[in-house]
């Protein structure tokens, strides 16, 4: 019976050092919250990637637009020139996903949206004479003026996209932006070959 209740002696001595004993507690709290930081530090990366793409693509279109509204004529080969150079405002990213469609869309009396001319980069240029595939707001157009429409599609895959699909739902991010200017010069731009 003495040796029992030295030994649950002893264990309660033991316990109540262990129980006094803080040495192990900043361990423990970082390996609780280091999951949690791990998973806000992906995500931070993640947004600040998206986020960088994202005004990227506003250049992008915004430049094309502007750039292309700014002569009445162009030949095929400056405007070619003007979209290639404008994609690399994309970089570090990277091109192979980048698509530019630049076109000009003539609004006839009935406010019919066709297109008069269009080029293209890695992607297929919009049939001219076709219905404009994008829809402009009748505030914004006046008959027999042509509207300059420039549109951008990228799709990205970040670093740390495949470890957050479980919370996004997705692998990659793909970004959409569409720009308009009015012609500069003149009420309509003209585009001859090369």
């Amino acid at each position: 019976m003495r040796i029992h209740f030295a030994f649950s002696a002893r264990i309660r001595v033991c316990l109540a050092k262990l129980g006094r004993d803080r040495r192990g507690i900043s361990a423990i709290e970082f390996a609780l919250i280091l999951p949690l930081v791990l998973v806000l530090l992906a995500g931070t990366v993640d947004v600040g990637q998206a986020l960088m793409v994202d005004r990227r693509m506003d250049q992008i279109a915004g430049t094309v637009a502007d750039l292309a509204s700014q002569q009445s004529s162009w030949t095929t080969s400056k405007l070619d020139a003007i979209i290639t150079g404008t994609a690399s405002i994309i970089e570090p990213f990277g091109t192979t996903n980048l698509t530019i469609v630049v076109a000009a869309i003539s609004i006839d009396s009935s406010n019919n949206q066709t297109v008069a001319w269009s080029r293209a980069y890695k992607t297929t240029a919009w049939t001219a004479g076709a219905k404009s595939p994008v829809t402009l707001s009748t505030s914004v157009v006046t008959s027999g003026v042509q509207m300059i429409v420039a549109r951008t599609t990228y799709t990205v895959q970040t670093p740390f996209s495949s470890f957050l699909r479980p919370i996004t739902g997705s692998l990659s991010y793909s970004f959409t932006r569409t720009m308009m200017s009015r012609p500069r010069n003149s009420d309509t731009i003209t585009l001859t070959s090369s």
